[in-house]
């Protein structure tokens, strides 16, 4: 490796090491091996079988939708024996995965059957900061200059009740993606955060100018005059990037330590499923769902696709590419009462409100429940049950709109 490889890679050590691990050391390191002739590392999908049956080696990337294992873009992961990892690269426990969380699951699965193996979990945001304006009546807020929006499906942590629980200066973390048609990012899940620095931001590198060192990110304007001359060179437009800082933007612009690769997966082969919103559209067969090339010119495609359109991808990649099989759309403001999936042990029941505790959430049975293989008077501790339902965030608690007693 030459002395070009090895100064990059210097650069992910030292007091901003914990930022620059997990993921986006893969990433980097993906990146300066390219660079210098070698391949490997960062999740990278094996080779797969074809389209039915379990295949070895998949990678699914995107939200968190659902526990009793984890639910990823529609497939059931058994998570026993998958080892969890932050960005940051730290070993993490199964309980600290959430609702909403993004995340990179590597493993074996059945795409077909919607259930799987996952090897390796790993979850990471796409902002870091304190909480700017808030309007609560367009369900958005700022952060770092870039706009975040609340939708129905909106997870927040115990700690918040809802977009009205904020306040300014609060620092949060986002979890989501950027939807290039609306100009913010989606919020998947918010969190309240207790540090306040380094900040950071994540997204596709738009409008760079190699001459006043700026670009654009998730429609913040960045200056990375600081940033050492190793890290600029991964910058192009349409590279998904994190830049990160511990001073805050001033006079519209941001003023940054760093810049890093933040690629999510790297896909040279097998099966892959991923869920996201388009961020380019060339046509209606080839687009970009955070960061990765699809090519959906002999799919079946359900529904229109368009920048900002959120969508589901299956498929296999080859050559860093996803081969779409199958694509499907969805409307990310719309409200769905089965958003979530949650399967587990019931606990702390109370009759009266209906309320318990399952996998660590609470569960709100109170109202119209559908019933199956069972009744409501068949809810009691103990008792194993699937529910599906929405989040409610004046309140905390997963609505049941479905309740199915397994055994």
């Amino acid at each position: 490796m030459g002395a070009r490889c090895r100064g990059a890679g210097g650069r992910l050590s030292g007091w901003l090491s914990g930022w620059l691990s997990g993921w986006l050391a893969a990433g980097l390191a993906m990146v300066l091996l390219v660079a210098c002739g070698g391949g490997g590392g960062g999740d990278v999908a094996g080779v797969g079988t074809g389209g039915t049956g379990t295949v070895s080696s998949v990678v699914t990337m995107g939200p968190i939708s659902g526990f009793g294992s984890v639910i990823v873009a529609g497939v059931r992961y058994d998570d026993s024996r998958a080892v969890v990892t932050d960005e940051d690269g730290r070993v993490r426990s199964r309980a600290d995965l959430k609702l909403g969380m993004v995340t990179t699951i590597r493993g074996s699965a059945d795409f077909v059957a919607g259930n799987g193996v996952a090897e390796s979990i790993r979850f990471g945001s796409e902002i870091v900061g304190p909480v700017g304006g808030i309007d609560l009546a367009a369900g958005h807020f700022t952060v770092l200059g870039a706009t975040v929006s609340v939708k129905p499906t909106t997870v927040f942590d115990e700690r918040l009740a809802g977009l009205a629980a904020l306040r300014p200066g609060d620092v949060v973390e986002v979890y989501g993606g950027f939807n290039a048609a609306a100009g913010a990012y989606t919020a998947t899940r918010i969190e309240l955060r207790t540090q306040a620095s380094p900040y950071k931001l994540r997204g596709a590198v738009t409008a760079l100018d190699v001459v006043q060192r700026r670009f654009s990110l998730g429609g913040v304007r960045i200056d990375y005059d600081a940033v050492p001359g190793g890290e600029r060179a991964v910058l192009a437009d349409g590279v998904v990037v994190q830049a990160f800082a511990a001073r805050l933007p001033a006079g519209g612009v941001w003023r940054v330590d760093g810049v890093v690769p933040a690629q999510r997966a790297v896909l040279t082969g097998g099966e892959s499923k991923l869920e996201g919103s388009i961020s380019s559209l060339s046509s209606q067969t080839a687009f970009v769902v955070d960061g990765v090339q699809v090519d959906a010119g002999a799919a079946r495609i359900a529904g229109v696709l368009a920048v900002g359109r959120r969508v589901e991808v299956e498929g296999y990649a080859r050559d860093g590419v996803l081969v779409a099989r199958e694509v499907e759309t969805h409307d990310e403001d719309a409200s769905d009462d089965e958003a979530f999936d949650l399967s587990g042990v019931m606990d702390e029941f109370d009759p009266a409100s209906q309320r318990f505790r399952l996998r660590g959430l609470w569960i709100n049975a109170s109202g119209p429940v559908i019933f199956e293989q069972g009744s409501r008077s068949d809810l009691a501790n103990g008792r194993h049950v699937e529910v599906k339902g929405r989040f409610d965030s004046s309140s905390g608690t997963i609505i049941a709109a479905r309740i199915e007693f397994e055994y």
